[in-house]
């Protein structure tokens, strides 16, 4: 994820560990003096790299899940129904 990338790699990763936590892009535009499309460009490395490892691990079955908590919700708006199912290994929370 940051190969090619000419900023500190602490900058990088504080930049992302704030936009995993919500921090709005805006916000870490004002904060630090980068470009927009700088940020976006981070987020969106970061977001790649993250499917890539949750294909190569997850999807692989190469996690050893001891204690998983699992969750649901179901909404109804209208003549729509959705419906959203989460799973998380504790160990890895």
């Amino acid at each position: 994820m940051l190969e090619g990338l000419r900023r500190p790699t602490e900058l990088i990763v504080i930049v992302v560990t704030l936009l995993a936590y919500g921090c709005p892009i805006q916000a870490i535009v004002h904060a630090y003096g980068l470009d927009e499309r700088t940020v976006a460009d981070w987020q969106k490395r970061a977001g790649k790299h993250c499917q890539q490892l949750h294909h190569a691990l997850v999807e692989q079955g190469k996690v050893d899940a001891h204690h998983v908590q699992a969750d649901e919700i179901r909404v109804k708006a209208g003549k729509m129904i959705a419906w959203m199912g989460l799973a998380i290994d504790v160990s890895t929370r």
